[in-house]
């Protein structure tokens, strides 16, 4: 998942600070394997998607991934572009996160973090907003900084476990709300957008045409049944939503034909190996004789496969010796330092093992697996 979305942002201001930043990215831990030569890699299909994003010092890459496949979806289907607030998003799962966490007597998940399922839950519940209507820095700083608001929820929601409370009333969420505030700005009642006036739920409802049973997550385990839903045992899944299981050979096939129809696809996974490069903008894994299946479950269940980035998946292709690739939109800037402006390629092997769950429009389905899965 995605819970820290490791890499905190770099300020572009600060040179000094750039310098140091790329020389540690770009150090020994971070290269592609040995005798890496970068490949002529020719797309063959892609997705149109809004410009990148940079969600700097905050963990909320699951809220930039998420959106940024839901604007690609309303170009596909609307022809509209639009840029939606990532901090509106963070801001109630926030909210939600702390509630579920005093139900449980502080026993589920309570950081800056979530999943795809938060961001699709938040718009059902509480609508969205352009980014134009809340930018979610009112000190107009130049990217996002969450150190402070998560220490600060974290003071105050703990403190309310202290006092063993097992919910919000109606002071504790006035409180929650001026923290908030503070650092993310006022929630506007209503806005204006195109001459015309709107509400957080009306905006998602007539501009946008949301649909949470839209989407569906899905993921991969042998040892879980096939074509059924269950609840992934995740400290991320706070709120424990159920995903779709099935095999590795219909997950990637199911990325294929989503990308082929012109829809992208919401990445979730493993960022921390030394061949995932942002930078280079590259991810792979040397050749070897895998066993996918067995590997996959052995290393999310020992956590060497960790789940802290969100990706959209953009388009697919192949280099010349014919091997796949992904072509990922990452929400860590363009920076000049990133070869591919905020892009970057995953090699099929790194994206076999190191894939975790995925979102996508059930629009998006091949016919074999629709089959599949109304059959269960």
């Amino acid at each position: 998942m995605t819970a820290l979305c490791i890499l905190q942002r770099i300020n572009m201001k600060k040179f000094v600070s750039i310098i140091l930043v790329y020389s540690l990215c770009t150090g020994t831990d971070a290269q592609p394997p040995d005798k890496f030569t970068e490949p002529r890699i020719r797309l063959t299909d892609s997705v149109e998607c809004t410009s990148v994003k940079d969600q700097g010092g905050s963990p909320t890459c699951w809220a930039f991934g998420t959106n940024s496949l839901f604007e690609s979806d309303l170009i596909k289907k609307y022809g509209i572009h639009l840029n939606l607030s990532e901090m509106f998003i963070a801001r109630y799962a926030y909210i939600d996160k702390a509630k579920r966490f005093l139900e449980s007597g502080g026993k589920t998940y309570f950081e800056g973090g979530g999943q795809f399922h938060d961001v699709i839950r938040v718009i059902k519940k509480y609508g969205i907003v352009p980014e134009e209507a809340y930018y979610g820095r009112p000190d107009e700083k130049y990217s996002h900084d969450h150190s402070g608001l998560d220490t600060a929820m974290k003071i105050f929601t703990y403190g309310l476990l202290k006092e063993d409370k097992r919910g919000l009333n109606k002071d504790d969420l006035r409180q929650m709300n001026d923290t908030l505030d503070k650092y993310l700005g006022k929630v506007p009642v209503s806005f204006v957008y195109r001459k015309n006036v709107y509400t957080p739920l009306s905006f998602a409802k007539e501009v946008m045409q949301f649909d949470a049973g839209d989407y569906m997550e899905l993921v991969s385990f042998t040892d879980k049944p096939l074509y059924r839903q269950f609840i992934l045992a995740d400290k991320y899944n706070w709120a424990n939503d159920s995903f779709w299981n099935i095999t590795l050979a219909d997950m990637q096939m199911l990325v294929d034909t989503a990308l082929h129809k012109g829809w992208s696809v919401g990445w979730e996974g493993d960022v921390t190996e030394p061949g995932f490069n942002f930078w280079a903008g590259y991810a792979l894994l040397p050749d070897s004789a895998y066993n996918y299946d067995e590997q996959r479950l052995a290393n999310y269940k020992t956590e060497i496969t960790e789940r802290d980035h969100m990706l959209q998946v953009a388009g697919a292709g192949r280099d010349e010796k014919g091997k796949n690739w992904y072509y990922m939109k990452n929400s860590w800037g363009s920076s000049y330092f990133s070869a591919y402006k905020g892009y970057l390629y995953m090699e099929e092997n790194y994206f076999r093992l190191k894939t975790v769950i995925i979102l996508v429009n059930k629009k998006a389905l091949p016919e074999s697996l629709k089959e599949k899965l109304n059959n269960r």
